[in-house]
């Protein structure tokens, strides 16, 4: 009779059943408080009367986005000494939006991401960091529109009186992490033999702040669609903060947490819950049709790189 396996030898997804379970209960939660809350007649008068000019406008965004998202990786990857071309990282790129927003994981576009920069002529370890910084990077610029942004900003401070701490003190800690970038490869690059020069690390900043005004645009547009009377300078706080408190591994894809952080933001401007979560639910919905065209691209490789990218998925821990 085999033994049974351990813990430690179980498949991943048994071992992320549990914690899977719990994120699903949490969003359901979640989900259950906002609609409670939400007065639905506000929020179908809200799309009824939402102004198409504006949400054309920020579908229009996206291609620039990919553009900016892809020029970026490109840059980090060629600094390692690989290379890759743009419309293959365009259907990476899409391919892992599928991931992160049509599976229950928050990181499989990333896993999917890292091996197909390992295919650009780097190494599996050169490849994750590539990936990291990539990532790090994006945030890094919304970081620091949020702490020049809070400056500014007296309504959200006024509401959440910590809010300035939060966002300083993140600010401080994503600065001290982003030295590192410029320290650390000097100290292990004989061993892992990769380093970032400054220039690079400076132009791959460059298109983050680039794709992050993209993102804020893309939320201030939506808002406009549906008539919200927030100004566009408030925005460079709402957004990144949202985006921040979404990434927190607490529910599925985020949904619940979404609903909520755009209510909570909007309430601080004066403006209803119910077009807090009709921009939530309009921003999700166009975040959808992208992971449907990563789908499509998804379904269109050969088998064997599906399997590949699936199995990278299911080895996320």
């Amino acid at each position: 009779m085999p033994a049974r396996a351990s813990a430690s030898e179980a498949p991943p997804a048994a071992r992320r059943g549990p914690w899977l379970w719990l994120r699903l209960a949490v969003s359901a939660a979640l989900v259950a408080w906002i609609l409670a809350r939400t007065p639905f007649r506000e929020v179908a008068a809200a799309f009824r009367s939402a102004d198409p000019r504006f949400v054309l406008l920020a579908l229009a965004l996206n291609p620039l986005g990919y553009l900016a998202s892809v020029s970026r990786w490109r840059l980090l990857i060629r600094a390692q000494g690989g290379d890759a071309a743009l419309p293959f990282l365009v259907r990476s790129f899409l391919v892992g939006v599928f991931f992160n927003n049509l599976l229950p994981s928050t990181i499989g576009g990333d896993a999917v991401r890292a091996m197909d920069t390992s295919r650009t002529g780097v190494g599996r370890a050169k490849a994750v960091a590539i990936v990291f910084v990539d990532r790090f990077v994006g945030l890094l610029a919304l970081m620091l529109f949020a702490a020049l942004s809070v400056l500014a900003s007296g309504r959200l401070t006024e509401r959440v009186p910590a809010l300035y701490a939060w966002v300083l003190g993140g600010a401080a800690a994503m600065g001290a992490l982003a030295g590192l970038l410029f320290v650390l490869p000097r100290i292990v690059a004989s061993r892992f033999s990769f380093r970032w020069p400054v220039s690079v690390l400076a132009r791959a900043f460059a298109w983050s702040l680039l794709l992050q005004t993209l993102v804020v645009l893309n939320g201030y547009f939506l808002a406009r669609a549906l008539h919200v009377p927030i100004p566009l300078p408030a925005f460079f706080l709402i957004v990144p903060l949202a985006i921040f408190v979404m990434m927190l591994p607490v529910s599925i894809n985020a949904i619940g947490v979404r609903e909520n952080v755009w209510a909570f933001f909007f309430a601080a401007f004066g403006v209803s819950a119910a077009l807090g979560v009709a921009v939530a639910w309009l921003d999700y919905g166009l975040v959808l049709l992208q992971a449907l065209a990563g789908g499509m691209v998804y379904a269109t490789r050969r088998s064997g790189e599906k399997g590949k990218a699936q199995a990278a998925v299911e080895a996320i821990p």
